[in-house]
């Protein structure tokens, strides 16, 4: 049954490049089927992303804060979800080929990252993990394409822990825990309105 997907997954992505110029392939849903988790628990909905960062290795590797992150990085094409229809809905997978100009000032001689949270955006993410891959982005000569995935550089995240797709055990790979999560407008509204009433009860 894995095979079958794995058929139908690089289908779908072989037809999606067709479309556009410069693109990146990236996927985990292909031997040997390693599932993302956060907190040893499979990734549905999320987010995963691939573009470029101004920050060092080392600073992603150490990264705290998960804003810091999302100030730096420059999204290339549409992002993706964990457990969309292109990996039959299982939970912990993605596959997906974003498409843009490769040689563009933002991206041209940049590294490409994958990044991938579970929360809808990095900076809403509570868990993330970041790939870098020894490719950097290019101009169309005639096309640009590229991939990265996994079995990358890892900077954020590592393997680890056990899963499970279409009864079949796998391997996984573990989110790492970030802070500096930025609230809602209205969380933080909430926030503020909630340190004035505490203010105002002090008063009286």
């Amino acid at each position: 049954m894995l095979k079958t997907l794995l058929r139908i997954s690089l289908a779908s992505i072989a037809m999606a490049g067709v479309a556009a110029a410069g693109t990146v392939t990236s996927l985990n849903f292909a031997n040997p089927f390693t599932q993302v988790q956060a907190g040893g628990v499979a990734v549905s909905g999320g987010f995963v992303a691939v573009g470029t960062s101004s920050l060092s290795d080392a600073a992603i590797s150490n990264l705290t804060d998960a804003s810091v992150l999302a100030n730096s990085f420059t999204q290339f094409g549409d992002s993706s979800t964990f457990g969309s229809a292109a990996v039959s809905n299982f939970a912990g997978y993605f596959s997906f080929t974003p498409s843009g100009d490769g040689g563009a000032a933002a991206f041209n001689g940049q590294d490409i990252f994958l990044i991938g949270g579970n929360g809808n955006s990095i900076a809403s993410s509570s868990s993330l993990f970041v790939v870098r891959s020894d490719s950097t982005f290019g101009i169309d000569a005639p096309l640009f394409s590229a991939s990265i995935g996994l079995s990358d550089t890892v900077l954020l995240g590592a393997p680890g822990g056990s899963g499970n797709v279409a009864g079949t055990p796998v391997g996984a790979f573990q989110m790492a825990d970030v802070g500096g999560i930025i609230p809602e407008p209205g969380v933080s509204i909430l926030a503020l309105f909630s340190a004035g009433l505490l203010v105002l009860r002090r008063r009286r």
